[in-house]
């Protein structure tokens, strides 16, 4: 029995021991994977961090790419609206040098009308003289807009309708002249068509240049103003 009783006791000391062993291992793999896992965490939040750096600088230098593509934009648009502009003055400047064959002499070039406010309206007369003549020239303008008025027709004098600081519808000069002014139409009057008449203050009555200019096609926006 004794001899019975020692094993027992060593026995349990025995398990008792290898347990205690064994929990210690078990402990200290646990400890390693631990530190294991946390260097691994470490490790991929650096790699996270440096991921979304990149992503930083990549978003960044997609935005200055984007603006400069419309910087880019703009410049050409500029640049394509000067050309466009050099052109016209090219060929302006061209007609009035060298006209075609017919056309020398004391001319109406162009008119253009914008609205600026309500029913008041700013033109742009645009006289020319060409050829090889480079005497002065000089007249009065009758500018005549043609249009409804309550379902009737009725004829407009500019300058009885031009507003009080617009200067006198006369020319002088040599090569060409620009006049400009405002006027105002009457109430629910609508135009259609303006015609223009240059009356020299010498010369033959054939030689009184008349154009007549569609509203709908020289008038412009509002917004146009701002070129003029």
């Amino acid at each position: 029995m004794g001899i019975a009783v020692g094993i027992w006791i060593a026995s349990g000391w025995f398990a008792y021991e290898l347990g205690w062993r064994q929990s210690n291992h078990d402990h200290d793999e646990a400890v390693l994977r631990e530190k294991g896992w946390q260097g691994e965490l470490t490790r991929l939040s650096d790699a996270n961090s440096g991921l979304q750096t990149q992503v930083s600088i990549l978003q960044r230098s997609a935005q200055v790419d984007r603006q400069a593509k419309v910087e880019l934009a703009k410049d050409v648009k500029n640049l394509q609206d000067l050309q466009a502009e050099l052109r016209e003055e090219t060929s302006f400047y061209k007609s009035i040098i060298s006209p075609d064959k017919g056309k020398a002499g004391l001319g109406i070039h162009s008119l253009l009308i914008v609205p600026v406010g309500d029913r008041m309206y700013h033109y742009k007369l645009i006289l020319t003289q060409s050829g090889k003549s480079d005497s002065l020239t000089k007249g009065g303008v009758k500018v005549v807009l043609k249009g409804v008025l309550q379902g009737k027709e009725k004829n407009l004098d500019l300058g009885k309708i031009n507003v009080a600081d617009s200067p006198k519808l006369s020319y002088k000069f040599r090569y060409f002249q620009e006049l400009s002014g405002s006027f105002l139409l009457p109430e629910d009057y609508s135009p259609r068509e303006i015609t223009v008449r240059l009356i020299p203050d010498s010369g033959k009555k054939s030689d009184k240049p008349v154009k007549t200019f569609d509203w709908q096609k020289v008038r412009l926006d509002k917004d146009d103003f701002n070129e003029w």
